[in-house]
């Protein structure tokens, strides 16, 4: 190929990146690829400026205090402020919270941030440019483009996410060095340990709420708080505690249970006016009616649908917990004492709760939801939403001694079980623990094969990461002490 032709092939593929090809072998880049569709830069470039820190030595607000990071906090994938548990000083004085990313100050208003709880931890509010001050905004504002260090440009060649990987937004800490430079199985042992810590801090936490509501109801209300996972968590805490396991176990059979709970949730749909599933017509029918001549109302429930998996639907998840109460008989402790009872060792508590929570309520295997068939049946829960309920809830529920019926005995059991538990899901904790321990992050394959290990990490990214907001200089793993 002519110098000539690989010079065309070269400056057709950087181009698609925002980059300009010349033959004297340098490429620079096209500010267009980062800047937004009103000329200025886009949030995610910016988002990726402060990670950077490419500020000035003395970078001011625009009320003129001084700020100096100390950290510039944990990038935030999910909803919610950009950046969470920054340590920051303003002014002189220290602070701790999380950041937010505009182009413009006003955006704060624009975006309905200061009605929204979920950015009341905002301690500075990041911007590219200042067009005034919105109403209920950050006290501290930070305008980007008159504090950048000459040196932001050469972010311009990482703006593309195949160049700036989530390896670069969660760095690695100090003591990944440390990490590094320790043996798999010596790995493996410290995080089993430190798991345990956090499935005995589990149990003492179920341990209290059994005592202001009794170990049954303590269980029902955390299985069904389980089986929200992260979009739909408070959703099915709010209906449980609205619907207790006695007035439950007073109505007793599988639909009248099912028409209070999908009335009351909303997720029950009136069969006169909403086309439902030919094998949903009868039974929703009968459901709609006990529901209305309960004179129950609905609670208002808003449930989280978007990017929820047809699997994990609430409908679904909802009937896995109809079918878990009707198997335990609305007692799950005694269900719980007497399936561990029954094993020899972990490995069959393991199994036989296995087992038990392969649960089944006609037709929902089928369903996605009333109205929406599933292309291929499947279980109520998968294998490792199991996993997650067993490790965060029903083994904890019978290890710690101040348990109401305590037995040493089934104690063991227990956490010998879930020192066997495989992987359940991972979240973006977990990840951005990964991320900050383990050098090259790959390594998770080899040393993270059990719950035990899962937990034992972000039992300790939690304690000493997110306890001192991730500065290295006061932890005693990255200081070698």
């Amino acid at each position: 190929m002519s110098m000539e032709k690989g010079c065309d092939v070269y400056s057709e593929l950087l181009s698609k990146l925002g980059l300009e090809f010349s033959f004297d072998g340098s490429f620079e880049l096209h500010e267009s690829s980062v800047w937004g569709s009103d000329n200025r830069f886009s949030e995610h470039f910016l988002q990726i400026v402060w990670n950077e820190r490419h500020l000035v030595d003395d970078p001011c607000c625009l009320d003129g205090s001084s700020l100096r990071i100390v950290h510039q906090g944990t990038w935030n994938l999910s909803s919610g402020p950009d950046f969470r548990d920054a340590a920051l000083v303003i002014g002189g004085r220290l602070v701790r919270g999380d950041v937010e990313i505009h182009q413009r100050t006003m955006d704060w208003q624009r975006h309905g941030h200061g009605d929204d709880p979920a950015y009341s931890g905002v301690v500075l509010h990041v911007v590219w440019e200042h067009d005034g001050i919105a109403d209920r905004s950050p006290e501290s504002v930070l305008e980007l483009r008159s504090n950048l260090h000459p040196a932001w440009r050469l972010l311009l060649r990482e703006v593309e996410d195949a160049c700036y990987p989530y390896s670069k937004r969660v760095p690695p800490g100090r003591c990944s060095l440390r990490w590094a430079l320790t043996d798999d199985a010596k790995v493996k042992e410290i995080l089993a340990v430190a798991g345990m810590t956090r499935f005995s801090s589990k149990a003492s936490r179920i341990a209290r709420l059994a005592v202001e509501s009794g170990l049954d109801e303590t269980l029902y209300r955390l299985f069904f708080e389980c089986l929200g996972y992260k979009s739909n968590r408070e959703q099915f805490l709010a209906l449980s505690c609205e619907h207790g396991l006695d007035e439950l176990r007073e109505i007793g059979d599988e639909l009248g249970v099912m028409s209070i709970l999908y009335g009351s949730s909303g997720l029950l749909l009136d069969p006169s006016r909403h086309e439902v599933l030919p094998q949903w017509r009868e039974r929703s029918s009968e459901m709609w009616h006990r529901w209305w001549v309960s004179g129950g109302g609905r609670l208002g429930i808003t449930w989280n649908l978007s990017g929820c998996r047809p699997l994990n639907s609430p409908h679904r998840r909802l009937a896995a917990g109809v079918s878990w109460l009707i198997r335990v008989g609305f007692r799950p402790s005694a269900w719980l004492r007497r399936v561990v009872g029954s094993c020899v060792d972990g490995r069959g508590v393991f199994k036989a709760l296995l087992s038990e929570l392969d649960l089944d309520l006609p037709p929902w295997r089928e369903c996605q939801s009333f109205q929406k068939a599933l292309k291929t049946p499947a279980a109520l829960l998968g294998k490792k939403r199991i996993v997650d309920i067993l490790a965060n809830v029903l083994l904890p529920a019978l290890y710690d001694k101040t348990l109401p019926g305590y037995d040493p005995k089934l104690a063991h059991l227990v956490s010998d079980a879930y020192l066997r538990l495989p992987p359940s899901q991972e979240n973006r904790l977990l990840t951005e623990a990964i991320h900050r321990f383990l050098t090259p992050p790959s390594r998770a394959v080899d040393v993270i094969d059990k719950t035990c290990h899962q937990q034992g990490l972000i039992d300790i990214y939690r304690n000493f990461c997110q306890l001192l907001h991730n500065d290295c200089s006061r932890c005693p793993f990255g200081n070698g002490e």
